[in-house]
């Protein structure tokens, strides 16, 4: 390996990490689909020529944490043929390399000369992959053929060259076909500006050097991975979430993990999760190994350069036929809402050990649990041609031992961005009449859990169409040391009126098939995180303002909280006092 100093170090390290984002900038900006340019459902990284990640830029850790199975299999499907300068591999087929179908990864070599010197990753969900329904999320599917068209690795640039019969099969077996060509070219856009970028690299500091720094990039992740592995207390930590159900059986399916601490190595067990489910609520393994990567990485020192280095330290176990690794063919359209329970329970885990004076990990009690899929779709009356609206929003977090949860944001799985209401109401015959915090979602607790919010989208002058693949309506997202539960999600048909009724009878978050007849209103409410510590200890002037801002009500300051409010708002603190010595005498009475 090329000796290499270490400001030359540093600078091509943070010229990879320049090269991922430059890719994410192209995407978003060449691409049409507002799930693209605006909500950022898409990542992009640059892999070295052993298929391991070496840079990407801040999306989304459910894409980051798999898209190496994809590269992989890439690297195996064209082991004999050979991949040439110019080519471009597509794939989506979650059992090779992919996670769902909408998730459709495109897989370029970069050649210096000869010589191959690494990958150019990207992987965006799109609006509509074909299927049973629009949008592409099945929840009564049963089969991974039911929801929508399955991609093995396959070259659709050759040489430069889009293959256009390819690209006319792809398209051509989906709702949305115009606006898929141009999202197919915006991804292709993204890896060639990664290629133009690495090899303008190689040529200012030579490909040995270029692919040294690499190398040492990824040993210093691992050597501060084992390090911060290492300043935690060897043992075994358990725990179990759930999904709600799978769409099929109104079951709850446990995730439970084991997580095994062993000086400088973790071991992450999920034996005795539940066995694959009927329905599409299952985590092919791209999303398990993501879903665990993502919350080590967030637990260990934030200050560690992301990438496979992190990875090395971690072994996983998922038992064959589970609802963490499934068989083919089973259906996993819904594997992301898996995921979001995988790493809750994972963090959950983590939770058992103790803070130290040498710091523990960063742990959260649970957030809204769910990446909330909710598709409206029909023809849009003032264009007669087929749209997919693809909602995702976003809940609360958990609270943790410093602070309050964040409202109204993402799972640490995705990292998007809310499509803004101007855009939904510019390109969808829809109007957007509520968007907003709702008040007393976040888990009570001395450190209370982040806000759900509540979007409601009014169909206009025709009628759509609604299918549903969500979490967390069912089960709440749980609280810790005393803290209380999230408020549970849910989702609406006509609120407030005498026409109101569950968008989802049968499952509470899953749901095909619905109409909604012109005029009428979905409202979806999203839940929030869990609590941490005993609501009656937190500090009444946090709770007054709380009330102020509208994030709790003044009964639940005084019945959960303990905390009485005046008319003015203020703290009665006389009255407080006695609520919480009420409180105190009342448990050390015998039971």
């Amino acid at each position: 390996m090329t000796e290499i100093d270490q400001i030359t170090l540093q600078v091509i390290g943070h010229a990879l990490t320049s090269i991922s984002r430059e890719m994410g900038v192209t995407l978003s900006r060449t691409s049409c689909s507002p799930i693209f340019n605006e909500g950022n459902d898409y990542s992009c990284a640059v892999f070295d020529a052993k298929g391991q990640m070496v840079s990407h830029g801040e999306f989304l850790p459910i894409h980051l944490g798999s898209m190496a199975f994809a590269t992989d299999a890439v690297v195996r499907a064209f082991a004999e043929e050979g991949l040439e300068p110019g080519d471009m591999v597509i794939l989506n087929d979650p059992y090779i390399g992919g996670t769902h179908l909408p998730d459709v990864t495109l897989v370029a070599p970069i050649f210096f000369k000869d010589d191959l010197l690494g990958f150019a990753v990207n992987r965006a969900h799109h609006l509509d992959i074909g299927g049973t329904v629009p949008g592409s999320f099945f929840s009564a599917a049963q089969e991974n053929y039911q929801e929508g068209l399955r991609i093995a690795p396959i070259k659709l640039v050759r040489r430069g060259e889009v293959d256009p019969h390819l690209l006319e099969l792809i398209v051509g077996n989906t709702r949305l076909p115009a606006q898929l060509k141009v999202d197919l070219a915006a991804q292709m856009s993204a890896n060639r500006t990664a290629i133009r970028r690495l090899t303008d690299l190689a040529d200012r500091y030579g490909p040995d050097e270029v692919q040294s720094a690499m190398s040492l990039i990824l040993d210093q992740s691992e050597r501060r991975t084992r390090e911060a592995i290492r300043l935690l207390p060897d043992g075994d930590y358990e725990a179990t979430d759930y999904i709600d159900n799978d769409g099929i059986t109104d079951v709850p399916r446990a995730v439970h993990v084991t997580v095994r601490i062993r000086d400088d190595r973790v071991e992450v067990d999920f034996t005795g999760s539940s066995e694959q489910a009927e329905g599409p609520l299952n985590s092919v393994l791209g999303y398990t190994y993501a879903g665990v990567y993502m919350v080590f990485q967030a637990a260990m020192d934030p200050d560690i350069t992301p990438n496979a280095g992190c990875y090395r330290a971690i072994d996983i176990i998922a038992p064959k036929g589970t609802i963490v690794n499934p068989h083919f063919p089973a259906a996993c359209t819904g594997g992301n809402e898996v995921t979001c329970i995988i790493h809750n329970t994972v963090f959950r885990a983590l939770a058992q050990i103790p803070a130290s004076d040498e710091g523990g990990p960063h742990v959260m009690a649970c957030d809204h649990g769910s990446s909330n899929n909710m598709i409206i779709s029909g023809r849009d009356p003032r264009t007669d041609e087929r749209y997919v609206i693809y909602e995702y929003p976003e809940g609360g977090w958990g609270g943790n031992r410093d602070r309050d949860g964040l409202s109204a944001i993402w799972s640490i799985v995705g990292n998007t961005w809310n499509v803004p209401v101007e855009v939904v109401e510019e390109r969808f015959p829809v109007r957007v009449e509520c968007y907003e915090l709702r008040p007393d979602s976040g888990g009570p607790g001395a450190h209370r859990g982040g806000l759900g919010i509540r979007r409601d989208h009014r169909v206009l002058d025709h009628d759509a169409t609604l299918s549903i693949v969500a979490n967390r309506v069912r089960i709440a997202p749980w609280g810790l040391d005393e803290g209380l539960p999230g408020d549970n999600a849910r989702f609406v048909i006509n609120p407030g009126t005498d026409r109101e009724r569950p968008a989802a009878p049968e499952f509470g978050s899953k749901a095909h098939g619905v109409v909604l007849e012109a005029g009428e209103v979905i409202s979806q409410w999203t839940a929030g995180g869990g609590g941490w510590g005993d609501p009656g200890l937190r500090d009444p002037e946090s709770v007054r303002h709380d009330a102020s801002e509208g994030y709790v009500t003044s009964e639940t300051a005084r019945d959960v909280y303990l905390v009485q409010l005046d008319g003015s708002g203020q703290v009665d603190h006389d009255a407080t006092s006695e609520l919480r010595a009420q409180r105190g005498e009342r448990a050390r009475q015998p039971q």
